[in-house]
């Protein structure tokens, strides 16, 4: 797992320069942007990454890989867990980047009293982010790379029209009103669960799939 773990990782150095200029893009506009705006830094560098991860799926499938792969001796269950661990590493390593740069941009611009009220708000966007990669990653397994892109897409497009329909219709959602701290507790028992469901149903997809 460990020889799969360094072959993602080497993957994405090579991508390397590619977020240090979106990094820098990001910087250049916090510094011209509004309080709200500073979110962005965070949510969207947790949110990039999380889709190359995705993206290793279609490096790993790229002439016949897949069936190369599944001769090691690491296993299916092992492919699985190292694509779990790999996610997590890297959105954790993208999410404090972005974490970082927002606190010094914010802090530069306004003050830390402020930043200091928006400072569960990081938390919240690394625990969506893994929760969504937790949804993505059965059907990158068992579709394919570009079919459960496909997927994926047609879920978030479902989820965001339904939660536009119940905003419309007035009914009220739950917790929608509650302390950012209780907000954070049930999104950090929903991401554990989440994640854990996915992992379990993952291996069982990979151990039937055919190669």
């Amino acid at each position: 797992m460990t020889g799969l773990l360094i072959k993602d990782l080497r993957l994405f150095k090579h991508q390397g320069r590619y977020y240090l200029v979106v990094i820098a893009l990001c910087c250049v506009l916090q510094f011209f942007s509004t309080r709200d705006f500073s979110s962005f830094m965070t949510s969207y560098l947790s949110f990039m990454i999380v889709m190359y991860t995705f993206s290793s799926f279609s490096y790993d499938e790229y002439d016949n890989g897949m069936s190369f792969l599944m001769t090691l001796p690491c296993g299916r269950r092992a492919y699985v867990t190292e694509k779990y661990i790999f996610t997590v590493l890297l959105v954790t390593a993208g999410w404090i980047v972005g974490v970082v740069l927002r606190a010094a941009g914010y802090m530069s611009r306004f003050s830390m009293e402020g930043y200091r009220k928006i400072l569960v708000e990081d938390p919240i966007y690394l625990l969506l982010v893994l929760i969504y990669a937790g949804c993505s990653i059965p059907a990158l397994i068992w579709f394919g790379a570009e079919k459960g892109r496909t997927a994926m897409l047609l879920g978030v497009g479902i989820l965001a029209f339904l939660v536009y329909a119940v905003m419309k219709s007035g009914i009220r959602i739950p917790l929608a009103d509650a302390e950012p701290g209780l907000l954070l507790m049930v999104l950090l028992i929903l991401c554990i669960l989440v994640l854990g469901i996915s992992y379990r149903a993952s291996v069982c997809l990979m151990e039937k799939k055919e190669f």
